[in-house]
C-alpha cells in the first residue's frame, strides 16, 4: 500500500501536536486486578515486570493544568488492561496496545465520573513498560503520561540531601512514593 504525501505529513504533525512537554502524596493504588489476572499472582499493590502477560507497570498522569492527576497500573505484554484512580477519586480502567496502526504506542481510558481520553505514547524501553505519550479528554484537557518499571527514579531530583520524588501538573507540585 502506497501511502499517500499528505497523509504521511498530517500524521507526523499530528504525532508533534500529540508530543509530552514535561500537598498530596501519589502511591500505588491497590485496585482489583484486571478481570483476566484475577487468580494470578497478582495481589493488592504488586506490580512486577515479567516475561509473560502477568507483566504490570505503573502508570502516573497530569491531566488538565488545575492539578488533576491519574495513578495507576497496566497489565500485560504487547496489549493488555490497564486500572487506577484520578485525584478527584474516579476510577478509571481501559486498553492499551504496544503498536497502533501508525506504530505509536496507544491506551484508551474510560472513567467512572465520564471522562474518557486516547493516549499516544512511544516507549524508551518497552520490556519495563517505560514510555512518555500525551492525548486529550473528552474534555478538551491536556494528558501527559509516564509509565514503566522506573518511573520514580524519572520524577527523582538529583540532590544526594535531598531525595525528594515529584510530579508537576500544572501548578501543583505532587510528591510521589
Amino acid at each position: 500500500m502506497k501511502i499517500k504525501k499528505p497523509l504521511y505529513i498530517a500524521t507526523i504533525c499530528m504525532a508533534a501536536y500529540l508530543a509530552p512537554a514535561q500537598a498530596q502524596v501519589l502511591t500505588l493504588p491497590s485496585p482489583t486486578p484486571a478481570p483476566s489476572q484475577q487468580g494470578s499472582m497478582y495481589q493488592a499493590g504488586a506490580c512486577e515486570t515479567t516475561d509473560d502477560q502477568a507483566s504490570c507497570s505503573r502508570i502516573v498522569a497530569c491531566i488538565g493544568t488545575g492539578g488533576k492527576w491519574f495513578n495507576g497500573r497496566a497489565f500485560g505484554r504487547g496489549e493488555g488492561e490497564l486500572e487506577g484512580r484520578l485525584s478527584t477519586g474516579a476510577t478509571c480502567k481501559g486498553r492499551w496496545v504496544e503498536r497502533n496502526f501508525l506504530g505509536l504506542g496507544q491506551a484508551d481510558v474510560t472513567c467512572d465520573d465520564g471522562m474518557t481520553t486516547t493516549v499516544l505514547y512511544t516507549y524508551q524501553d518497552a520490556y519495563t513498560g517505560t514510555a512518555i505519550g500525551s492525548g486529550r479528554t473528552n474534555q478538551d484537557e491536556l494528558v501527559e503520561v509516564w509509565s514503566g518499571q522506573n518511573v520514580l527514579a524519572f520524577f527523582q531530583n538529583q540532590d544526594p540531601d535531598n531525595p525528594v520524588i515529584t510530579l508537576q501538573c500544572g501548578l501543583s507540585t505532587i510528591p510521589l512514593s
